[in-house]
C-alpha cells in the first residue's frame, strides 16, 4: 500500500477542490493510504464529503508561501511515496523547494488552468514565465485537463515529456441525490413556467466574464428572461451595480453561494459559462449530469472540447456580451432538450480514477 499526499490551498468552493474530494472518494484504499494536506482550512465547504479514513492536516497558514516550511517537516515526518499537489502558485512553491524534500518521492502536479491565459492578465508577466518554464520539469507528472492546457503548457516549459492528459471526474450519482432535495429559495425562483430559466455559477471574479453575461442579458431585451448566479466573491457589488444600471434588477438575481448548486442547475432550462478562459469546468460537467443544456463562449481550456459534439449545446462564435446575447437568442428561440446521461459517461468517477491511479503508481 503506498501513502499518498493530496496538498490543496482550501477546502473553499472551487472546481480544484471538487476534484480532489471527489478523487479522495473513489481512490482503491487497497492500494493507497491518503491524507489530505490543507494550507488554510477557513471557509471550507467540503470537509464532511471527505471519507472518514482519510487523514486531514490543517496547516493553518494563510499564505502558500508561510506554509512551506510546515509541508516540508510533513513530508519528512510522513514519509510519503506520492504527493499530488494542485494549483499553479502552490505547484511552483513545491518545485522551488522540492530539493528540500524527502528524495524518494514521486511528485505529481495538477495544473488547473491556461496558463498564458492566466498570465497575460495578471501582473509579473516574464516572472511567472520563467517560474513555469524552469521549476515546473521539476515534477514527475503534471496532469492537464484539457488538450488546450497541455498544449499551452508545453509550449511554455518546452517540451511535452512530463505532461499527460486526464479530463476531470464527475460524480453523477451523488448530484443525481442532491438534486432530489427541496429548497424553498430554488422553488420560488422558478415558480412562474412562463419565463426562461438561466443559472449561471462560480466565485465573483474577473475570469468568470459575469458581467459580459449580464450585458448579454441586457442586450437580448427579452422580459421573459430570469438568471440566478451563484457564488460570491469580491466582484459582487459592482455586478450588482451593473445589473442596477441596466435596469435588470427583476430579471437577473445573486443568491449567493449554494450548497447544493444542482437543484439550481437541474431545473434551469440552460446553464450558462460566461468565461474568458477556464481549465476544464465542472459545472459544465455537472450541468451535464443534471441533463440540462449549456450555453457558453469558446473560453479557452476544455470548454469546447466537452460541449462541441453534443446537440442542444450552444457555443458563441467569441468570447463578447454580443456573441453571448445571440445563442442565447437562438436558445430560446429554438425548441430546447434535455441532455442524456450517456454525455458525461467518459467523465464517470471510477474512470478518471483509474487513469489517475496510472500515474500515481507510475
Amino acid at each position: 500500500m503506498k501513502k499518498i499526499f493530496f496538498i490543496i490551498p482550501t477546502l473553499t468552493q472551487g472546481g480544484a477542490e471538487r476534484v480532489i474530494v471527489t478523487l479522495i472518494k473513489y481512490l482503491d484504499r487497497s492500494k493507497f493510504n491518503i491524507t489530505i494536506m490543507v494550507v488554510d482550512m477557513n471557509e471550507e465547504v467540503y470537509i464532511k464529503e471527505i471519507p472518514g479514513d482519510v487523514r486531514i492536516i490543517n496547516l493553518n497558514c494563510k499564505r502558500v508561501r508561510k506554509a512551506i516550511p510546515k509541508i516540508i517537516l510533513n513530508l519528512w515526518r510522513h514519509r510519503p511515496q506520492i504527493v499530488m499537489s494542485t494549483l499553479g502558485h502552490l505547484n511552483i512553491a513545491i518545485a522551488i523547494f522540492k530539493f528540500l524534500m524527502p528524495k524518494n518521492i514521486r511528485f505529481i502536479a495538477r495544473e488547473t488552468i491556461v496558463v498564458t491565459e492566466k498570465i497575460k492578465r495578471g501582473k509579473n508577466k516574464k516572472l511567472w514565465q520563467f517560474l513555469y518554464r524552469f521549476y515546473y520539469p521539476n515534477f514527475n507528472k503534471i496532469i492537464c485537463q484539457s488538450r488546450d492546457m497541455l498544449e499551452d503548457l508545453s509550449n511554455i516549459i518546452g517540451t511535452k515529456k512530463n505532461l499527460t492528459l486526464i479530463n476531470n471526474p464527475v460524480d453523477h450519482e451523488s448530484i443525481k441525490l442532491l438534486t432530489k432535495l427541496k429548497d424553498p429559495m430554488v422553488e420560488r425562483f422558478f415558480c412562474d413556467k412562463s419565463f426562461v430559466y438561466f443559472v449561471a455559477a462560480g466565485r465573483l471574479i474577473k475570469q468568470k466574464g459575469f458581467e459580459l453575461l449580464i450585458e448579454a442579458i441586457s442586450l437580448a431585451n427579452n422580459p421573459k428572461i430570469r438568471l440566478a448566479i451563484l457564488g460570491h466573491g469580491p466582484l459582487e457589488k459592482s455586478l450588482n451595480y451593473l445589473i442596477d444600471s441596466h435596469n435588470l434588477s427583476e430579471q437577473i438575481t445573486l443568491p449567493g453561494y449554494q450548497k447544493n448548486p444542482y437543484l439550481w442547475f437541474s431545473k434551469a432550462d440552460a446553464f450558462i459559462l460566461s468565461s474568458y478562459y477556464e481549465g476544464f469546468p465542472n459545472v459544465v460537467l455537472e450541468s451535464l449530469s443534471c441533463c440540462t443544456p449549456v450555453i457558453s463562449t469558446p473560453a479557452p481550456g476544455g470548454t469546447k472540447e466537452i460541449l462541441g459534439s453534443i446537440e442542444g449545446c450552444y457555443l458563441s462564435d467569441e468570447v463578447t456580451a454580443i456573441s453571448l446575447k445571440k445563442v442565447i437568442t437562438d436558445f430560446i428561440d429554438s425548441k430546447p432538450q434535455r441532455i442524456t446521461k450517456d454525455e458525461i459517461r467518459p467523465y464517470k468517477p471510477e474512470r478518471i480514477c483509474k487513469e489517475y491511479m496510472n500515474v500515481f503508481l507510475g
